[in-house]
């Protein structure tokens, strides 16, 4: 009689097993795909990393919970920055100041505790001016010819 409790209870831990693994509607294209989520305010591009600094320096100048929020997420994308333009074709030594800044700029927020002083305010507004002339930079893609197959 124990033998055969201790198979039910393999066998049906084996069936809940099965049945939990087939809960997933699509099969995953990545090992990684499920470990990290995408923040919303993740910036398209670097063009649009600037974009949205500017939005959130905007809203940062009141003091309401969204204006903590802002610069909450202007302290990330300053730290994203470096990663999004390193995934450019920016050169190396246009990149470099960008990184700095974006370092400098951090060092700041923290020592502020993300609080927006005039200064910190002033050196975003800087940042999105260094990453707008990087962007500049940027070598124009080749446009394929009209009518061309591939």
């Amino acid at each position: 009689m124990r033998f055969q409790t201790f198979c039910n209870g393999i066998v049906l831990t084996g069936l809940l097993l099965l049945a939990g693994c087939g809960d997933e509607q699509t099969a995953k294209t990545s090992l990684f795909e499920h470990d990290h989520e995408v923040a919303e305010h993740w910036p398209d591009d670097f063009a649009d990393a600037a974009v949205k600094l500017r939005q959130r320096l905007d809203v940062s100048t009141d003091e309401t919970v969204d204006a903590k929020q802002a610069a909450a997420e202007i302290a990330d994308i300053v730290s994203w920055v470096p990663e999004i333009a390193a995934d450019t074709d920016l050169s190396e030594q246009d990149w470099i100041p960008l990184d700095n800044a974006a370092e400098s700029l951090m060092a700041n927020l923290r020592s502020s505790g993300n609080e927006f002083t005039d200064a910190n305010r002033k050196q975003t507004v800087a940042f999105c001016e260094l990453i707008e002339e990087a962007i500049a930079k940027l070598p124009a893609p080749i446009p394929s010819p009209q009518g061309a197959s591939l």
